[in-house]
Parts: structure tokens; sequence; C-alpha cells
């Protein structure tokens, strides 16, 4: 039914392009600002062109809009999206997400995108992308790129690439901004820009608290940014910024699910914390960074870029153990775990861009090293003997009272499990040729090679001293092609390209008395066919893609042939496949009013997919990834009701996906309906916006199966929230 189902979803949204279909954005960049095309993009080429021109699928968001709608957690940056789906794992907002681009899951946590500030990889040494480093209070607005693009960026854009791009001052003014909401939500937020005649200088600071609408999921961040740029010569300019970020965050728990799916009615219902002490996820840190553009001649530019980032955290956290989950007794199970760390981060790269006649000439060199230092603590009842009841670290919780029913266990315990200190470093070289055949048609061509190194000298292991070394290393290159045809109205486009990433890994993965590796990076080919434009009145903004990736070597974990080496073999395997519709259409009815929908469809499939079990491996070839839903629709309708009034609403509806491996489970659809309001008063720059999100309070939840057969644990979606800005600019 799935390639039926497909095919009638296909010839009906091309269908109806034929009368015209729209933009691939979730919200306008500027309500008076019609045309999709003046919109100028950078991320899917590395050369700045307008959103209909690029022949690459990118959406842009605008956060201005999105703190407008009332949207201000991490993935809220993903909501109409073509083609991204989000669930919100443990916590209540950006603190540990799964995303999925083009129906691509990851191996751990978010290593399947690439998020980069100011188009500087943003990846920590875990080869991860942790959403809650963001520094969302400086971003001006996000780039979001879905297809590989390691042909630019490289290692870990194999699905796509976020860009989140920092304030640019753009006149003399003073912002001023105070927000209020449900649950004790409060933002205080000023800036001030100066325009000079070789130069700007843009100064913000940003503070946020929220108390949560649940137990224990308080959040204070402060976010402080300083921009300056200067013409050093005609030729010459050069930018500099510094952003200093500290974000104080309590972590909320799980809720136990039955192996259906079935929520577990607990004390206190959604809003209860059923945890062991006090979870929270803490982080704060600064980054520097530069950039130097010199044009030699009309022909012939060069930049350099450079940025430092140091972050100092503590995640203190509880992982669900569904291991320990009784019903008949009301318990269920958490492992303590607390992470001090400290990461650094020094990236460079030289890019040269020369044009010629009919090509555009991109070439370039990066450099990259991470480095970081942790430990893991864990805490509860361990010991794999039968007076230790065969246990990693359990802490028992009955979810009738919010109990802890084993914490005077004698094998009770905390103990530092793993020290260790890891240095990444990694090498990149690319080339693009942008080649126009004729007034029409043009063809672009490139690659990217990039190696990739990694040491883990482990201090600790197993609660013992120790002086254990890892290390590895190995590489990948990324070839693109792009044909597209520019027939005025509209541009229809084929493309190619290879995303890779290094496999690497978090660090525990690679304490050697446990695992023995095997390096190959992992790959994904993707091809795609695209169509987007506008009609000469703008009156209808269409985007539309089809594709279809396959990923090869992904990282799996055996047991080791080897009986003298460690128990696990980390290695690669697993061949995965996802194929997809993507399609927006905006209509501007008028200047005041314009209705926009976006619908994705997703058919991602195991290949090859063998799991090990006790009683000897599964074949579950053939079956759907977890976590992808197959069907996605977002619609906003955006009015202008008078020149002081501008009104929003959105509807979202996500599908049903698979929670357990062997699809045994199935769930998760729900839908929202949001609002917001944008008045502007008759004081000159001042105004206030208001914003329902989950209008009509919808309870739903994200559901989760750390089993292959059953269902395990779920967490709460976000009651309706209720929020105010008053806004200034003078």
């Amino acid at each position: 039914m799935k390639p039926l189902k497909y095919s009638l979803s296909l010839l009906a949204l091309i269908s109806a392009s034929n009368a015209a279909m729209a933009q691939d954005a979730a919200n306008p960049v500027d309500d008076a600002q019609l045309n999709r095309g003046d919109i100028i993009v950078v991320t899917g080429t590395r050369l700045e062109q307008s959103l209909l021109d690029t022949p690459v699928a990118v959406t842009v968001q605008d956060f201005d809009e999105l703190n407008a709608q009332g949207f201000t957690y991490g993935t809220d940056e993903f909501r109409g999206v073509p083609g991204v789906f989000f669930r919100r794992g443990e916590g209540d907002g950006e603190e540990f997400p799964f995303i999925s681009i083009r129906g691509v899951t990851g191996n751990h946590g978010n290593d399947t995108f690439l998020a980069m500030v100011d188009g500087i990889p943003f990846v920590g040494p875990d080869e991860e992308v942790l959403l809650f480093e963001i520094p969302y209070a400086a971003v001006d607005r996000v780039e979001v790129v879905r297809g590989p693009v390691s042909a630019l960026y490289g290692r870990g854009a194999i699905a796509g690439a976020i860009n989140y791009i920092t304030r640019v001052p753009e006149d003399d003014e003073t912002r001023i901004s105070v927000s209020a909401g449900s649950d004790g939500f409060y933002r205080v937020s000023g800036s001030v820009a100066n325009i000079g005649e070789s130069g700007s200088l843009l100064a913000s600071v940003s503070a946020e608290s929220f108390e949560g609408w649940r137990a224990n999921s308080a959040r204070d961040t402060l976010n402080v940014f300083l921009r300056g740029e200067t013409e050093m010569s005609p030729q010459t300019t050069l930018t500099g910024y510094l952003n200093y970020f500290d974000r104080q965050a309590e972590v909320p728990s799980t809720i136990p699910t039955m192996a259906d799916g079935t929520v577990i009615d607990v004390l206190g219902g959604p809003e209860a914390f059923l945890g062991f002490g006090n979870p929270t996820n803490n982080l704060s840190g600064w980054m520097l960074a530069g950039h130097m553009n010199h044009r030699v001649s009309d022909a012939l530019e060069f930049d350099v870029r450079l940025q430092f980032r140091n972050y100092d955290g503590e995640a203190d956290l509880n992982f669900y153990d569904y291991f320990e989950f009784d019903p008949a007794n009301n318990i269920m199970g958490i492992n303590g775990f607390r992470s001090p760390n400290d990461a650094s981060v020094f990236f460079g790269e030289a890019t040269a861009t020369y044009r010629s006649g009919r090509h555009t000439l991109l070439a370039g060199v990066s450099a990259e090293r991470a480095t970081q230092t942790e430990q893991d603590i864990w805490t509860g009842q361990n010991g794999f003997t039968f007076a230790c009841g065969f246990k990693f670290y359990a802490v028992l919780i009955d979810y009738s009272t919010g109990q802890v029913t084993n914490a005077n266990h004698p094998c009770f315990a905390s103990e530092v499990r793993s020290a260790a200190e890891t240095t990444n470093q990694f090498y990149g070289v690319f080339v693009q040729d942008e080649i126009a055949l004729n007034d029409n048609w043009t063809l672009t061509l490139g690659g990217r090679y990039d190696r990739f190194e990694r040491e883990s000298t482990f201090s600790i292991v197993g609660a013992a001293p120790s002086n254990l070394v890892a290390t590895g290393d190995t590489g990948a290159f990324a070839p693109k092609a792009t044909l597209s045809y520019d027939y005025g109205p509209g541009l229809v486009y084929v493309s190619y390209g290879r995303g890779f990433n290094s496999n690497f890994g978090p660090i525990w993965q690679w304490e050697p008395s446990q695992y023995q590796r095997e390096e190959r990076p992992t790959t994904i080919d993707s091809i795609e066919l695209g169509w987007k434009g506008a009609t000469a009145d703008n009156r209808f903004v269409w985007e539309t893609a089809i594709f279809y990736l396959e990923q090869q070597d992904r990282r799996a974990f055996v047991s080791n042939p080897d009986p003298n080496g460690p128990p696990n073999l980390a290695t690669t395997g697993q061949l995965y496949s996802s194929r997809g519709l993507e399609a927006s259409l905006r209509w501007n009815f008028t200047d005041r009013t314009s209705a926009m929908v976006n619908y994705t469809y997703l058919d991602p499939e195991w290949d090859e997919f063998i799991v090990s079990s006790f009683g000897g491996p599964i074949d579950l070839s053939g079956t759907t990834p977890q976590g992808v839903a197959e069907n996605i629709i977002y619609a906003e309708l955006n009015h202008a009701a008078t020149d002081w009034l501008d009104l929003t609403a959105s509807f979202e509806w996500y599908d049903d996906y698979f929670v357990t491996a062997d699809n045994s489970v199935s769930g998760g659809a729900f839908s929202l309906l949001n609002a917001s309001a944008r008045i502007q008063l008759p004081a000159d720059g001042v105004g206030i916006d208001l914003s329902v999100t989950n209008l009509l309070d919808e309870d739903y939840f994200y559901l989760f199966g750390g089993s292959r057969t059953a269902a395990t644990n779920a967490t709460p979606g976000t009651p309706r929230q209720i929020r105010a800005t008053l806004r200034a600019t003078f």
C-alpha cells in the first residue's frame, strides 16, 4: 500500500501545483514581503542566492516571527518545515529532542544533521548536535537545508544542515522587549545598534526565566552578544563577535508505559516528577568568532573564518531503565547519572571565490580541534550478584507514591565509573564549480574530502584507576552534482549528493575494556528532483521535491568474535533507505491575506537490520525505523486586519509512528492549533505580541520504545501556553 499511497500523493500534489504551489517556509520573514524570491540564502550552496533560485530544498525561519507566535523552545524552529519530524525526549524543551530529517534516524542523539552558527560547524566532541548549546538569543534567523551537504561542510551533514545566523545591525536603533506568560515565563531583552561610516556595533542582552509546567522543569538563561564590523579598506571587511551564554535547567522525568504504549496513570499525572534527586542540565560558556573578507577584484575574493568556544557543563540526569518496570508492584526504574565536563572547540576555514565567464568557482580548506574532559558518575543499586540483585545502578521508584524504594539497599552506591580526556581533529578540503551552461541551464559540480582523528585517554574505567588509550582515524569523500533549469517563473532541478559522518559517536563507546572498534564512516547517497517558483504577480509561490536516499555503514555493536578482546565490537553495517515527498504552497489572496500549506510524506525502511538478542540474532530487515511520522501537515493563515493589527493562525498535524523496532506498536499522532496577534500601538515603534500555543489544550505524548518489542516510556507534550510581549524600537 505504501508505494500506491506515495504515487497517489505525488500525482495529486503535482496536479495541484499546475495551478501553483507555495514557498518552502513556515513563516514569512516579513509580512509585507510577498515575493519569497527576495529572500537571500547562503547555506544550500555557500553562495548568496535568492530562495527561489537556489537548487536546494531550504526553509528560512525568522526568530522574531517565531517568538511572536509563542514558539520559544529549541525544536520550535522545525515547526512547519517540510521533511522534518521531532520528538521531545526526557525534558520539556530543547534538552534531549530526537530530530529526523527526511526519515533519517540517528545512532546516538542527533548525529544525522549538522548544526552551524554563521556557517561554522557547531557539533560537540561526542559528534552529535546538542540544541541546548545553541545561543538562541543571539540568533536572527535559521536556514534549514534538507538533503546531504557534506560536499560543502563536511562531516555530520548526512541528512541536512541547520544554519543559525546571528543578528546583523541594519539601523541606528535601540530595542527593548519584555515578555510574560503561562507557568511563570518571563523574558527581558534589549539591544543597541550603531551604524558608522566604516562599520557597525551591536550589543544585546537577554535574560529568561521559566518555572515550567511540570515539576522539576524550571529554566533560567542569560545571553550577552557583542558584534562589531569595520571596513579596514575599500577591499577588506573584518567582522567579530563575542557571545556569553549561561543556562541552568531542571530536567523533568519520563512516564512509564505499558508494552502497547498505554501511558501509566502515575501519581500527579503528566505534571509529576518521578525521579531521584534533582536532575539538572547546566551549561555556561562563551564563543569568540571572526570573519575577514578581502575582495581582490570583482572576480576574486577570499574569506577567512575563525571560531573558538568553551563550554563548562554538568548534566545530572535520570535515565529510564525499562528492565526494572514492574507494573504489578507499581515500580519503575531509572539509572542515576551525573557528568561534569569541559569542552573547547577551535575551528578555522579559508575559502576563495573566483568568477570568470560562466564559472563561479569556490574552494576552501578547514581544520577543527575539539577537546573534552569528562567524568561519568553513576548512582543506584549496582552489582551482578545475587546479593545485589543483578542490577546496573538501578533506582526503583514507586510511581503510585513517588518514593524511592531501594535507597537503603547495601548495594546502592554512587561511583565514578569513567573519566576521560578526548581530542578530536578534523581536516577538510573542498571545491565547487557552478557553471552557467546558458541563460537557462546551470550545472554545479563539487566534492569534499575530510580526515577524522580521535584519541581518548581513560584515567578511570569501571570505577578503578587506569591508563587506557583508544585511538582511531578514518576519512571520507563526498561528491555532488546539480543540474537546474530556470524557465523564468520557476526553477526545476535534479541533484545528487553524498553525506558522511565520522561514525566516532560518544566517547563512552571508546572505552578500551568494553569496546573494540572498526573505523569506517557512514554515508548517505541521495537523489532529488525539485521544482520551485512563483507566478508573475506573486499570487502563488511554491516548492515541491521528491527524494530517495540510501545510508550505508551505520554504526552497529555486536559480540566481539575475538575471545581475547573486549566483549563488544563496534563495527559498521545495516542498510537504510528513505523516500518521500515534500510540498509547500503559499497563496497570497490579497496584499493583506495569505495562506500556506506544507505536506510531507516519509517512507523510510531498514533494508538490512540484524539485532542481537539473548536468543540469537533477529532479522528486522524490511521494517520501518522508529520515531518517523509517515504524514505531516502544517497550515498557516496570515491576515493584516488593519494597519496596526496582524493575525496568524497555524495548524499542525503529525501522523502515527512506529514505537518499537519490530513495528508491533505504533502511535503518537497529535494535532495542535495555535494563534497569535501583532499589535502596533499609537506610539511610534511600540507594539504588543500576543500568542496562544496549543489553543485547544490537547493532551498528547511523545512515545518511545527502548525495547525491541514493547513501548517503554513517554514524554507529555506541552499544554496551552499564553504569552505576551511588549516591544519598543527607538
